[in-house]
């Protein structure tokens, strides 16, 4: 037999495990546009007219990218990628989140052990709710997921930081403005069946 409280544990476990799904795959988003290597496609020749000169930024320090890291954002600013520094604070601001509401659900259910555990007169009302084993799974589940929620802060300041420094060694590369890459659909004879076409696409490099 399910008693009520059974029932209310085991709808606050679904509504946790949802949160913690959720939470998961926004941080896994983050992560795949913050580690993300946007591609370079060169331009068709201009005439001279035309031609505008780019201003090229000068090869930045990857010693001093990362010591700018030490404050989230700065790296990436020192490299000038501007567009990743909301993706910095968007991180963590979704991890902050979720720590500060485990820690919430930590206190309030560790008070409420606390009080059924020591107080017989104990008058507080998730205590009234629940039994001690009940209570007691509850506080250890949001105290672990505190605790996690820290540890996945800690990576991802780690992260920002390895990201300032390997996008500072990237900018020592010379690329010449001749490279480019080029798609262009195939259409030509089957070698041993000349009769029969096939149609492909050839990827052709300039250098």
């Amino acid at each position: 037999m399910i008693t009520n409280s059974t029932k209310s544990f085991l709808i606050l476990r679904k509504n946790d495990n949802f949160i913690k799904v959720s939470g998961k795959i926004v941080l896994s988003l983050l992560l795949l546009v913050l580690t993300a290597v946007p591609a370079t496609y060169a331009q068709p020749k201009q005439g001279k007219k035309h031609k505008k000169k780019e201003k090229k930024i000068p090869p930045r320090s990857p010693k001093k990218a990362m010591l700018m890291a030490l404050v989230p954002g700065m790296g990436q600013a020192y490299n000038h990628k501007y567009w990743k520094i909301p993706i910095v604070y968007a991180g963590f601001g979704v991890i902050g989140y979720f720590a500060i509401i485990n820690q919430h659900e930590y206190t309030k259910y560790s008070t409420a052990y606390t009080c059924k555990v020591t107080d017989n007169q104990c008058t507080n009302p998730i205590a009234l709710k629940y039994n001690e084993s009940t209570l007691l799974t509850i506080r250890n589940y949001y105290r672990r997921n505190t605790q996690l929620s820290y540890i996945v802060m800690g990576a991802w300041y780690l992260l920002q930081a390895i990201d300032a420094n390997v996008d500072a060694h990237l900018s020592h590369w010379d690329i010449s403005d001749k490279l480019s890459v080029d798609l262009r659909p195939v259409v030509g004879p089957v070698p041993q069946q000349p009769t029969t076409l096939y149609k492909g696409i050839q990827l052709h490099f300039s250098f």
